[in-house]
């Protein structure tokens, strides 16, 4: 398998606190209280326990002092557990956790014995020279430069989390006047500032990643609590989807825009351009990956789907997420095949989901 999207790893060993596998980042008191608290009672966590437990052969309780003695030699730990889950290959988008010497392509590869091919997020630029005080234009030249320097720099493609900064619903008819004066207003936190000009920036990058055949990933559905999850819905896009660039560009909505993935799979199916990833719902909302990928590949072309975990931090992320979405696929191919599906067609799907149209998008 070929992890379509995944993240910068932690680069030591010792006992592993799952508890911190959650979408609650906030770093208040009550935040970190309640996450401590509840995440025991959390089905996602209570499988990851089980499985890992059968894996390093203790019980549960006996968790987290087994895996601190495991991953001693953290290297052997980590390359165990890619090759237990068949992991081979990984997207890295580096922007999670930049100063992580695991954001570097070579130092993950070598740590995970994975192929890496490595994705430039925009958001650390754009919201850097919106602190400092760039003028749109300005960060709009500074933000075409990097594109067309992004091959030489080592990247296969590029990645927007605008749906944590101010939404999908974007304007594709805004101008550089509005974008402009957008920066004027300073009382709402960089994240959220300048909605004209992150409207404008996403569709000239568009245009730029659709000359330079790099495909562009748009995190769509849910993530970590900084985002607001009723800007996140991939059925936003589709003003955008519709102007020049967005037709032209290679476009992967990833995280199966979970809970909008029959959207998802409306969108790919009718866009020539857009694919659908699959990634990050797998390790949290684990019981009914299954139905997920089953509502998605009952539309849209085996050929514009594509497999990830969103692995971030520690390797157990990986290997989980991994784990899930292949034994999700064991259940959807014996009911396919039930229903009369040809076990020729079966492997063609399952080879072009989990390795071929992430190889071929990000040049493995």
């Amino acid at each position: 398998m070929i992890d379509s999207h995944s993240h910068p790893l932690a680069e030591t060993g010792g006992p592993l606190d799952l508890a911190g596998i959650n979408l609650m980042l906030a770093p208040d008191e009550q935040t970190q209280s309640s996450r401590a608290a509840s995440a025991p009672m959390r089905l996602s966590q209570e499988l990851m326990a089980v499985r890992l437990a059968s894996q390093l052969g203790c019980a549960v309780e006996e968790l987290a002092q087994a895996r601190e003695q495991a991953s001693s030699d953290w290297p052997a730990y980590v390359s165990s557990l890619f090759r237990s889950c068949g992991l081979r290959g990984l997207v890295l988008d580096p922007g999670w956790a930049l100063a992580a010497s695991t954001a570097n392509a070579s130092a993950l590869a070598d740590l995970t014995g994975c192929q890496v091919r490595t994705i430039m997020r925009l958001e650390p630029m754009v919201d850097r020279m919106i602190e400092e005080g760039a003028t749109a234009a300005e960060i709009v030249r500074a933000v075409e430069q990097a594109v067309a320097e992004a091959r030489a720099h080592g990247y296969v493609g590029l990645k927007t989390i605008l749906a944590y900064r101010t939404g999908l619903a974007v304007d594709p008819t805004v101008t550089m006047e509005a974008a402009a004066e957008s920066l004027r207003v300073k009382d709402l936190p960089v994240r959220r500032r300048g909605k004209p000009l992150r409207d404008l920036l996403t569709r000239r990058v568009l245009g730029w990643a659709a000359e330079l055949h790099l495909p562009l990933q748009i995190h769509t559905g849910f993530g970590d609590s900084e985002i607001r999850l009723q800007e996140a819905s991939p059925l936003l896009l589709e003003e955008l989807l519709s102007t020049p660039e967005g037709s032209a560009a290679t476009v992967v909505l990833i995280h199966g825009s979970y809970p909008w993935h029959e959207e998802l799979a409306f969108l790919a199916l009718v866009r020539p351009n857009v694919y659908a990833e699959l990634s990050l719902f797998n390790i949290f909302a684990p019981a009914t990956v299954a139905d997920r990928l089953e509502r998605i590949l009952e539309l849209v072309p085996a050929d514009k789907v594509l497999c990830g975990t969103d692995g971030h931090g520690e390797p157990e992320t990986f290997w989980f997420g991994a784990l899930l979405i292949q034994e999700a696929w064991a259940k959807v191919r014996a009911s396919w095949s039930q229903q009369g599906a040809r076990g020729t067609w079966l492997s063609q799907v399952e080879s072009a989901i989990f390795e071929g149209n992430t190889a071929s998008l990000y040049n493995f």
